[in-house]
C-alpha cells in the first residue's frame, strides 16, 4: 500500500500539532502550578498579616484596658481622698462648735485658769506680757490674770488684746521682749488633733476597702 502526500501531510499536521498540544499543556501546567504557588504564598502573607492586625488590636485593647482601670482606680482614690476631707472638716466643725458651746459654761472660766498657771511656768522670767483673747473674754481674763499675778505675787506688766482671729476660746501669751509667744488656744488645741482624726477615718476607710 502506498502512501500518498495526503497522508503525508496528515501524519506531519499529526506531529506538529501533538507537539504543540503537548508544550501548551506542560506550559498550563506550568502556570497552573506557578499560579497555584503565588496564591499559596498570597494566602500565607494573609494570614500573616491577619495575625500581625490581631496581634496588634490584641495589644492596643490590652493597653486600653489597663489605661481605663488605671483611670478607674485614680478616680476611686480622688473620690476617697475628697469623702474623707469631707469626713475629717465635718467632724472638725463639730468639734469647733461643742467648743464654742464649751466657752459659755461655768467649766470655761476653770479652764482659762488653767491657761493663766501653764503661762507663768512658761514665762516665769517675763516681764512684760500680752495677752491676746476673745472679745467677750476679755473682762474674764483680765480678772483672772490680775488674781494670778496677786496670788503669785508677781511684778508682771500685761495688756490684753482682741485676738486678730477666732481662736474659739483660750490664751495666746507673747513675751512683749522676747517676742516668744505661747498659743493655749482652742482653735490651737483642735488643730493638733486634725491629724489623729486624719488617721481614724483613714484606718476606717481603709478596713471598709478590705471588705
Amino acid at each position: 500500500m502506498s502512501v500518498t502526500i495526503e497522508d503525508k501531510i496528515e501524519i506531519f499536521s499529526k506531529l506538529i500539532f501533538g507537539n504543540i498540544e503537548e508544550q501548551s499543556s506542560e506550559k498550563r501546567q506550568k502556570l497552573a502550578e506557578t499560579h497555584k504557588n503565588e496564591l499559596e504564598k498570597l494566602k500565607l502573607e494573609m494570614e500573616k498579616r491577619k495575625k500581625e492586625l490581631m496581634e496588634i488590636a490584641i495589644a492596643k485593647a490590652e493597653k486600653e484596658k489597663i489605661k481605663l482601670i488605671a483611670q478607674a482606680k485614680n478616680q476611686q482614690q480622688q473620690m476617697q481622698v475628697y469623702q474623707k476631707q469631707q469626713a475629717i472638716q465635718k467632724i472638725m466643725k463639730r468639734l469647733q462648735d461643742l467648743a464654742a458651746a464649751f466657752t459659755d459654761t461655768h467649766e470655761y472660766k476653770t479652764y482659762l485658769e488653767n491657761n493663766m498657771e501653764s503661762i507663768m511656768k512658761a514665762f516665769y522670767q517675763s516681764k512684760q506680757i500680752i495677752f491676746y483673747v476673745m472679745e467677750k473674754d476679755i473682762p474674764l481674763a483680765e480678772q483672772i490674770i490680775s488674781d494670778k499675778l496677786s496670788k503669785a505675787n508677781k511684778q508682771i506688766e500685761f495688756e490684753i488684746k482682741k485676738a486678730s482671729t477666732n481662736i474659739i476660746g483660750g490664751m495666746i501669751a507673747e513675751d512683749k521682749k522676747e517676742l516668744l509667744q505661747l498659743d493655749l488656744t482652742i482653735k490651737a488645741l483642735i488643730e493638733e488633733k486634725k491629724d489623729i482624726v486624719g488617721a481614724a477615718i483613714t484606718r476606717r476607710y481603709n478596713e471598709v476597702s478590705s471588705l
